[in-house]
């Protein structure tokens, strides 16, 4: 199978190219360690290119069914026949927060025929809980699903009704958020997977699909305000900052980060069991493990401010997105943390810049790694070849939440 809308003239990125204009910010403070640091105006003018590219790919790779190229070989054009749902969701929350920061028709409608697709394809009600369930399989092969996709399909979902009001049916927000309850244990935890025949699994959890669910009851709750489903976060984050308190050092959940973002204006709304102080301690300890695995030295200038050894684009985009939610909510007081987080966020956006794929018919799509060949002819790294829709996602994700934050007066 080879892709045809992404081979469309790169012109058509020019559409999206007309929100993305900088404003003029104050010149942050250089790092010593690192030759790139983000500092000007021109370069805002870089990451608001890189968002009108990164959304004409993802536009593009949306076909009229409102199903993405998934997986994308560069070099041969052909396309994965596998699919993820999950990442699916993703792109979907990806084209909500670009057409909340640069309301847009294109990115309203593509978001629009994606959840079409979701709901008409992987959606459908699940007996033993008595609500829809989004099923890893299409239907009428339904006998999986994940909490991460019903939290994902939540966000994308209620940013969907955001942007176009009256679009999603609210019994079907409602129904996704029922199956997220019932996945949730008395103590605030989640079951991470789900099986139809047999019930929730208990051998099997996820890092980042608590984060997303939490992240999917908060998006519902600014739907409806119904209070249930702040409860539900609130026993949801409380559970992972309790049992996180005492390990020694915290897994990198950027999913948290950014569901806690969201979920703290609304605290005082709730019973929390754990206090405001350690949420936000949870969420310093994150911060800091983020930080120290950031490549600020290496002989090879391609891997200076990413954070994976191996070059690899989405563990950057997703930590920069974790680290932006974060300087959202720290305290004001927290200026040497929050100064080591932008310091950190300026070459991780530039490190992704870098790696951004910009001409010919995929410019805007972005590899699974940074480190692409010095020659045609010896592919070093094949992976520079591959493109997924989640990694242009989390890469437009923190491009875009990197310029709300810094590029505006």
């Amino acid at each position: 199978m080879v892709i045809s809308n992404l081979t469309r003239s790169v012109s058509s990125a020019a559409l999206w190219l007309t929100f993305a204009s900088p404003s003029a910010i104050a010149q942050p403070r250089a790092a010593p360690e690192s030759r790139r640091v983000i500092s000007s105006v021109s370069d805002l003018t870089k990451t608001s290119f890189a968002i009108g590219t990164a959304a004409a790919y993802l536009e593009r790779s949306c076909d009229a069914r409102g199903r993405f190229a998934y997986s994308v070989d560069t070099d041969s054009g052909k396309v994965s026949r596998s699919y993820n749902i999950v990442r699916h969701a993703g792109a979907i929350y990806a084209f909500a927060m670009l057409n909340r920061f640069h309301p847009h028709a294109n990115a309203a409608n593509a978001m629009l025929r994606a959840s079409e697709f979701m709901r008409e394809n992987y959606i459908s009600r699940d007996a033993r809980s008595d609500a829809p369930a989004v099923w890893s399989r299409p239907v009428p092969a339904n006998r999986e699903a994940e909490l991460g996709a019903a939290g994902l399909a939540l966000v994308a979902l209620a940013g969907v009704q955001q942007a176009k009001p009256g679009s999603i049916p609210s019994e079907t927000l409602q129904g996704i958020g029922k199956f997220v309850l019932f996945l949730q244990r008395p103590d605030g935890s989640f079951y991470s997977k789900y099986r139809a025949d047999t019930g929730p699994v208990l051998e099997w959890q996820s890092l980042y699909y608590p984060g997303e669910a939490i992240l999917g009851l908060v998006s519902l709750y600014q739907s409806d305000r119904s209070q249930k489903w702040l409860n539900a976060a609130a026993k949801g984050l409380g559970y992972l900052v309790a049992s996180r308190k005492g390990s020694q050092e915290l897994p990198p959940d950027h999913w948290a980060l950014i569901a806690t973002a969201e979920f703290l204006p609304y605290y005082q709304q709730n019973s929390c069991s754990v206090s405001r102080s350690d949420i936000v301690q949870h969420a310093m300890r994150i911060c800091n493990r983020f930080l120290k695995e950031q490549i600020t030295k290496s002989s090879d200038d391609r891997l200076i401010g990413g954070f994976d050894p191996a070059g690899r684009t989405t563990p950057t985009a997703i930590r920069l997105e974790g680290l932006l939610a974060a300087l959202e909510f720290l305290p004001p007081g927290e200026t040497a943390l929050r100064g080591r987080i932008k310091e950190a966020v300026d070459r991780g956006i530039d490190f992704l810049l870098r790696a951004q794929i910009t001409s010919g018919p995929y410019a805007g799509g972005m590899p699974e790694s940074a480190l692409k060949p010095k020659s045609v002819v010896f592919r070093a790294d094949p992976q520079a070849y591959k493109v997924r829709i989640d990694y242009v996602q989390h890469s437009l994700c923190a491009w875009l939440r990197y310029e709300n934050m810094f590029g505006k007066k």
